[in-house]
């Protein structure tokens, strides 16, 4: 990060310190407010300042954003991440228990980010019910540019490759979660298909979440995975809180010591988005080390 990119981000933050947010934007905004936020239901808003419905994982300076299928207003995904190295996915399995599991691309591929979007998939397959059930919620693995070879292909789950050969050049390589607000039926591609052990996997290696933080059924989708050219296919209709999936969007607090405030051989501690403290070594003061004693 450039020295000019640290001053512009910096700079941003300013508008929200102090722990004050006129319209909480994402579970990053509620967490940067109040780090002992706890994990739950909120209500943040679009920029046409519009309410919808949040759940709001937080961890130490990082966390994960879900949004509620019922949201019924347009969602600004981007302001609801910061990266998109991975993604983590919920799942409630047919007993009614729910697991999780970090997905991301194959080593082969571990510098490519995934293409994450609100209903769009810019450079990306299209979904088989992207017209049926819109809205929809994007994560696409591989773009056109590089799924459509024979070429070996598929997701990384809880640091395990999953893999197969694309046999025909396809270049599906996405995973898309449905808003459906009319419960419509899939349109019926892959109908009477028994999914794989590879497109189930990221089920298999999910883990068990402790009761007390499932997440209410708002939060579940019908899905959709499509892999290859030989890879599989499979969509699943969220019913009665069993097997539907949840998208996690990861996002992480910015620390202000990625700057390097701290002059003269200083050491940075952070304490929020926007403060840090400066340790400063012998013969220098100040808040960041620049004056001599």
């Amino acid at each position: 990060m450039t020295n000019l990119q640290c001053l512009l981000i910096f700079l941003l933050l300013l508008n929200f310190s102090g722990g004050t947010y006129s319209v909480f934007r994402s579970c990053k905004d509620i967490y940067s407010s109040n780090h002992s936020s706890p994990n739950g239901t909120y209500t943040v808003h679009n920029k046409e300042n519009k309410p919808f419905k949040v759940y709001c994982e937080f961890h130490d300076k990082f966390g994960y954003t879900y949004i509620s299928r019922h949201a019924g207003v347009e969602v600004n995904i981007d302001d609801l991440f910061t990266s998109k190295k991975h993604v983590k996915v919920r799942h409630v399995l047919q007993n009614g228990t729910q697991i999780e599991t970090i997905l991301e691309n194959i080593r082969l591929y571990k510098n490519l980010s995934l293409g994450i979007f609100y209903n769009r998939h810019i450079g990306y397959a299209l979904p088989i019910n992207y017209a049926n059930l819109a809205p929809y919620l994007y994560v696409g693995f591989l773009p056109i540019s590089k799924a459509s070879y024979t070429n070996i292909q598929g997701y990384r789950a809880a640091n395990t490759d999953f893999i197969f050969q694309n046999c025909d050049s396809n270049p599906n390589s996405y995973f898309v979660f449905y808003f459906n607000p009319q419960q419509k039926a899939n349109l019926g591609y892959g109908s009477g298909f028994i999914p794989s052990g590879f497109m189930t996997s990221w089920v298999t290696y999910g883990t068990a979440i402790p009761t007390g933080d499932y997440m209410p059924p708002e939060f579940y989708f019908d899905y959709e995975i499509h892999m290859g050219g030989c890879g599989g296919y499979v969509f699943r209709h969220q019913q009665d809180n069993q097997d539907g999936a949840a998208l996690g969007l990861r996002f992480d607090e910015y620390d202000p010591c990625v700057c390097s405030p701290c002059q003269n051989g200083g050491s940075c501690r952070s304490t929020s988005d926007t403060q840090f403290f400066c340790d400063c070594v012998a013969g220098y003061a100040g808040d960041t080390c620049g004056k001599h004693i």
